[in-house]
């Protein structure tokens, strides 16, 4: 579900609460109709809310859909501040931060659902993929951001360009698989096969050439 919150956010309004069953029911209609095909009647019957509710919140439904993605950054901003240096490696806070991030999207399915669903749009329409090439982004600076906390020195970009596209690829995976693909068991193995892969790549650079 949407509602999903942080530790120091035990209650939502009724306003947080309406907001959140709009966006759910859109999302549950866009995804089993198509984004063209869904109106804003429909969207209002589904969330159990009158039509003119559905305007008090948002001004269109392409501002419904736009607002699943800024739930998605909001996430992202949270596990930003969240991270925890004390003398980590690159991948230990990423571990953390991915598995945060796993634990959120898990929670509130509709979240990840949302993803697919923009994935899908980008394709056609140019407002889903700027939408969704700015999530990607946004992820792959909060990556940055915590890299940036360990006292190591490592590829900052391209190590926060591996973290993200592997987490990436495990949910959607998950999406498409869930008993067999299990983010929160994969995600710290395949960053502990990387940290071995990019140690082992060190001691051949340092290595070299041999004298």
């Amino acid at each position: 579900m949407l509602r999903w919150c942080v530790e120091n956010k035990s209650r939502r309004t009724q306003v947080d609460n309406t907001r959140a069953a709009i966006m759910e029911g859109a999302l549950r209609l866009f995804s089993r109709y198509g984004f063209e095909q869904v109106s804003v009647t429909a969207i209002a019957q589904e969330a159990g809310v009158s039509r003119a509710t559905v305007y008090r919140h948002f001004q269109d439904k392409r501002a419904i859909l736009l607002s699943l993605l800024g739930t998605w950054l909001d996430l992202m901003e949270w596990i930003r501040r969240t991270g925890e240096p004390t003398g980590k490696s690159p991948w230990e806070l990423l571990a953390e931060g991915g598995a945060q991030m796993i634990r959120g999207m898990l929670s509130a399915p509709v979240l990840l659902h949302a993803e697919i669903l923009f994935l899908h749009m980008s394709l056609t329409d140019e407002q889903a993929r700027e939408g969704l090439a700015k999530a990607f982004e946004d992820a792959r600076q909060a990556a940055r951001d915590l890299v940036s906390l360990s006292p190591e020195t490592t590829d900052v970009e391209l190590t926060s360009l591996l973290a993200v596209s592997v987490l990436e690829g495990l949910l959607i995976q998950h999406l498409a698989d869930p008993e067999n693909i299990d983010p929160e068991t994969l995600w710290p193995r395949l960053l502990a096969l990387c940290s071995q892969a990019g140690a082992t790549g060190q001691e051949r650079r340092s290595s070299w050439p041999p004298r």
